[in-house]
């Protein structure tokens, strides 16, 4: 419990619910508020630190791995979160004002006749649970996007900045204080007075067709807010009833993630969101604190609504901005020279070849003899590349990175980078030595180039092949597949085995023991050298350890202030494993030199 903040419990200290709440801009942990009459009530959250997900020694089966890698994270500043779930009454005042009232909604509820849940057309406020709904029951049948709408709804109305909780800060709430893998302890059948949840009475009423607990919380289905006890921050309902929508894209890892109170989302949305904090069919092992939830952004339930996070900035400083939606459309003005074809843009540009717009199956298929589920590259995901755009046919050389410094006088990083033969590829490159290269290229060919996305790299490199590898079927490590890797990419063969990098070797060789001049070995089908070895290339994305939300077409998967970049294609030191057309890496940004010894990159044109 060393670092994680241990706090006392909390007594609300409530300030006048008025209008004039607003003004106050409380800061004093507990304090409650709200900052108009059809406001949600807040109570203020204070700064501290916690361990996100599940302590090693309290883990349990999930079926989210997430809460298995669990991670110290920061909550610099106190802020307002909801006392409870955002309920009937207060989001009947926007859905009026909004034209939400009467729509047709397609929802997840309770119907008797099938003894199980369907999915009706209704209106909001219309699912078969509760029975007899109340303005104190949580507003239900909700899904993101429309939740997300209210925030922003109440930032424009009180003129303070709403929005949907992080996962963090809901988490960093839930727990309150509190480490193990409920707030009370670690029985789930101690948790009824603070919990509605699949207990004894829920069991009784529905046939749900799972486990739930031995005690009962006095609620066959949904209660209304704040009828079970607060926990320590004052907070009700943190634990089942609904489940609540939170900014963040869903992941099926924590790698990656910003480790203080911001959301976790990348440019251009996402289609699942995350879910927390169980509803009242849950059963005890998803009604948790670190259990990690999601649900497609559309989605609807009787079982799931929603809570507010309200800034404590300066009175009046007006809602968020928040990032233009990305809809890009596929261009069918371009016009592609066919495939084989190189061209160059410039004296100093490197040789592109075109790749015309198409669908592919990127990772790899748990079904597949190959496959690493720990790398993010199983299940598979099918992307469709919705316009042309051109590639690098060779791995960067030194010659041409030396062009652009000798032209700009930029100074590398770090000192190995452009050592070496002109026709080798350059490595040890970093990303603030790439981007002014690409800038570079850029002015002298008036045409934007930029790293190609991680779904474009695989989608040059496979082909049109759906194999483990580009020039075999035979997906054995100890198969034909393996030994003809010498003859298509320089990796850890025979000649490299005293590298000392995990795995096997190929069982072939290549002739060398370090990074090869560039097309030195065979192109693959479309005309590309040295996807597969020699070095490592720098993508545009950042990395997670899961396909799980990622734009499923050629966009890159990115978000401010990464601490991991993907890197793909394995170099003279990885084993032929890793150099399978679905097989992914990553590398830290801080890394020390030596891990960049081996990291490239490849350029893409629009």
């Amino acid at each position: 419990m060393v670092g994680i903040l241990s706090l006392p419990t909390l007594l609300p200290i409530l300030l006048p619910i008025s209008a004039q709440a607003a003004d106050l801009a409380p800061s004093r942990s507990g304090a409650v508020f709200r900052d108009c009459p059809e406001c949600p009530e807040l109570v203020v959250i204070p700064a501290g630190r916690f361990l996100m997900g599940t302590a090693r020694e309290l883990q349990i089966p999930t079926e989210v791995p997430a809460e298995l890698s669990p991670t110290v994270v920061i909550i610099e500043r106190p802020f307002a979160l909801g006392r409870y779930e955002v309920t009937r009454r207060e989001y009947s005042v926007f859905a009026k004002a909004t034209g939400r009232a009467t729509a047709l909604v397609r929802c997840r509820t309770w119907v008797e006749e099938k003894q199980g849940f369907r999915d009706l057309d209704i209106p909001w406020d219309k699912p078969n649970v509760p029975a007899q709904p109340t303005d104190r029951h949580p507003a239900s049948c909700i899904d993101w996007h429309d939740a997300a709408a209210y925030a922003a709804w109440l930032s424009e109305r009180t003129g303070a900045r709403y929005r949907l909780p992080s996962e963090a800060e809901w988490e960093y709430a839930a727990r309150a204080g509190t480490r193990g893998l409920r707030p009370w302890g670690n029985d789930p059948n101690r948790g009824c007075r603070e919990v509605n949840a699949n207990d004894r009475r829920t069991q009784q009423r529905y046939p749900l067709g799972w486990g739930g607990v031995s005690c009962d919380d006095g609620y066959a289905d949904v209660a209304p807010v704040g009828s079970l006890r607060a926990n320590a921050f004052g907070v009700y309902d943190m634990l089942g009833n609904v489940w609540e929508w939170a900014e963040d894209c869903a992941s099926l890892d924590y790698i990656g993630r910003p480790v203080d109170a911001r959301a976790w989302v990348w440019e251009g949305g996402c289609r699942r969101r995350i879910q927390r904090g169980g509803g009242w069919s849950t059963g005890p092992e998803r009604a948790r604190p670190g259990f990690h939830g999601d649900g497609s952004a559309e989605d609807r339930a009787d079982f799931a609504g929603f809570r507010v996070v309200r800034e404590l900035g300066p009175p009046g400083s007006g809602p968020p901005p928040r990032p233009a939606p990305v809809d890009a459309k596929p261009d069918d003005a371009v016009s592609l020279r066919p495939m084989g074809t190189p061209m160059r843009d410039c004296a100093e540009c490197p040789e592109l070849l075109q790749l015309p717009a198409g669908e592919f199956l990127m990772g790899s298929s748990a079904d597949d003899y190959e496959h690493d589920l720990r790398s993010g590259e199983t299940p598979a995901l099918r992307v469709k590349i919705r316009r042309g755009f051109a590639l690098g046919m060779r791995e960067v050389t030194n010659k041409e990175f030396r062009a652009f410094l000798t032209a700009t006088g930029h100074q590398p990083k770090y000192s190995c980078a452009a050592q070496g033969a002109d026709d080798a590829p350059l490595r040890c490159v970093s990303p603030q030595d790439v981007e002014p290269y690409l800038e570079w290229l850029s002015t002298l060919s008036g045409r934007r180039y930029r790293l190609p996305s991680e779904s474009e790299w695989e989608y040059a490199l496979r082909a049109g092949t759906s194999t483990a590898r580009f020039w075999s079927g035979r997906d054995s490590h100890e198969g034909v597949s393996i030994s003809r890797a010498c003859d298509f990419g320089n990796v850890k063969d025979v000649t490299g085995r005293a590298i000392e990098s995990p795995g096997p070797w190929a069982r072939c060789t290549d002739g060398f023991a370090g990074a090869a001049p560039v097309a030195k070995f065979a192109a693959n089908p479309w005309g590309f050298f040295d996807l597969a070895g020699n070095v490592r290339e720098l993508l545009a994305d950042c990395y997670t350890a899961s396909y799980k939300g990622r734009p499923a077409d050629e966009r890159a998967w990115l978000w401010a202030d990464c601490s991991l970049r993907v890197v793909r294609g394995g170099s003279w030191k990885s084993r032929p494993f890793d150099v399978r057309s679905a097989a992914r890496d990553h590398i830290a940004v801080t890394a020390p030199v030596a891990d960049w010894e081996d990291v490239g990159l490849r350029v893409a044109r629009d």
